[in-house]
């Protein structure tokens, strides 16, 4: 998905690398909190800026009905009983009621985020489950081992150049902690929230998402400062077993519409 205040373009030559690494680094974490909150047997699903698919999939194995939606729905397969639908969740009209309506890694990107929530919320039938997931920037240093000071160095140096580059963009850094009681204020109950994070290391699916998306911003790193040489450093460091780094922090919101 790419739009104003969005930094990743699905039409990129490292979208692929970026949804795969998404899907092994989050898919189970949210499979589990999904099939926790709500029975989907028969269920009506809506998947916002679906990316590659891979929860819209594992839903529709699952539901009745699942509707994918993305303004670039192109990495989407195929599949029955999953509907893929070309949708701006902020500028296009809605698509029904729907008793789970997910999300992930968006709402913080968007500067229109309180009226994407608002849409979303709007889309949840009576009694149907909201459930957003957020990346937060972990307390603390990004590095906490690399096997040089210089290769510590550039990493601390990219990620700092990483989140002002997003900034710039209109990532806003604090929405994760204010999504709670954005949730209460727009009407759901139930509200409550979920912390996973934890170490990084070197190759693994993280670091292989950062790997990806040092492509992907490539022109808004060399324009906080990092250089071509930078750049290279970081993906090899980022591809290198040996380094741990201090992951991002991923928060999934719910909350449920009265019945």
């Amino acid at each position: 998905m790419t739009t104003k205040g969005y930094a990743f373009d699905n039409a990129s030559e490292q979208a692929g690398s970026h949804h795969d690494a998404l899907a092994d680094l989050l898919d189970e974490s949210t499979r589990e909190l999904l099939g926790a909150l709500t029975e989907l047997d028969g269920k009506r699903c809506l998947e916002v800026a679906a990316g590659a698919g891979s929860i819209a999939v594992w839903l529709a194995e699952r539901a009745a009905e699942v509707v994918a939606t993305d303004i670039a729905p192109q990495h989407i397969p195929a599949r029955a009983r999953l509907a893929v639908r070309r949708h701006d969740i902020v500028a296009d009209g809605p698509l029904g009621l729907f008793d789970l309506v997910h999300a992930r890694l968006l709402l913080g990107h968007l500067p229109q985020r309180e009226e994407a929530l608002r849409r979303m919320v709007a889309a949840v039938a009576p009694g149907g489950v909201l459930l957003v997931g957020e990346f937060a920037p972990a307390p603390g240093d990004f590095v906490t081992y690399a096997p040089d000071e210089a290769t510590a160095d550039v990493l601390t140096r990219y990620m700092v150049a990483h989140s002002a580059a997003l900034v710039a963009a209109g990532f806003d850094l604090a929405w994760p902690q204010r999504a709670p009681a954005a949730f209460v204020e727009a009407g759901l109950t139930e509200v409550a929230f979920r912390v996973r994070g934890g170490s990084w290391r070197g190759g693994d699916p993280g670091c292989r998402l950062l790997r990806a998306t040092i492509g992907q911003l490539r022109p808004a790193l060399l324009a906080q400062g990092l250089t071509d040489a930078d750049l290279g450093a970081a993906i090899e460091a980022l591809g290198d077993h040996r380094v741990i780094v201090n992951g991002f922090h991923f928060i999934q919101i719910s909350g449920r519409a009265a019945s």
